[in-house]
């Protein structure tokens, strides 16, 4: 009985439930607060940090918010989707920092709702500390978002940007072997 127990006990740790191994879930530590109406899809090895700082996921109704696996979000993140954000593989998300694909004002009461366009982060991308991503925004495969930058426009694939509002510093050369495919 003891062996059957154990055995079934090493298989769930290897094989997870549903066959997603428990080395895959997510994982989160401190406070994530899920505000969750519409399409929260999160891949394989995501990692939330809640400390000191909870940081908040809004999906609303009829919205989508896709996570690639192996993402790292960092305390303090607040990510808000009224449309569409989708956020690549291998991405590193400084603390304190806001990506939303919606202004969620209108100046209008006819206008569409909230100026609301889909944000699109690419692969392999590093988001520093206390940046803003705003809506209709595509961030290119390896870039590097500065500290404190305010991103209103494309990014560039291997390219580093930053500054209020964010602008191209210079592009990288990224060595083939750095990059997770």
């Amino acid at each position: 009985m003891l062996v059957n127990t154990f055995r079934r006990l090493k298989w769930m740790l290897r094989h997870g439930k549903g066959g997603r191994p428990l080395r895959e879930l997510p994982w989160i530590k401190g406070k994530l607060y899920v505000n969750q109406g519409g399409t929260l899809r999160v891949g394989n090895r995501v990692r939330f940090v809640g400390k000191p700082w909870a940081s908040q996921l809004t999906v609303e109704k009829g919205a989508v918010l896709e996570i690639g696996d192996r993402t790292f979000i960092n305390a303090g993140v607040g990510i808000a989707s009224r449309n569409r954000v989708t956020i690549g593989r291998d991405v590193k998300i400084g603390p304190r920092t806001s990506i939303l694909d919606s202004t969620y004002h209108q100046l209008d009461a006819s206008d569409s709702p909230g100026g609301s366009k889909p944000v699109v982060i690419g692969d392999n991308v590093w988001i520093g500390t206390r940046c803003t991503i705003l809506p209709g925004v595509t961030i290119g495969d390896n870039a590097v978002v500065a500290a404190g930058s305010l991103v209103n426009k494309d990014v560039p694939r291997n390219a580093l940007v930053a500054g209020t509002p964010a602008r191209v510093i210079r592009e990288l050369d990224i060595p083939a072997g750095w990059i997770r495919e």
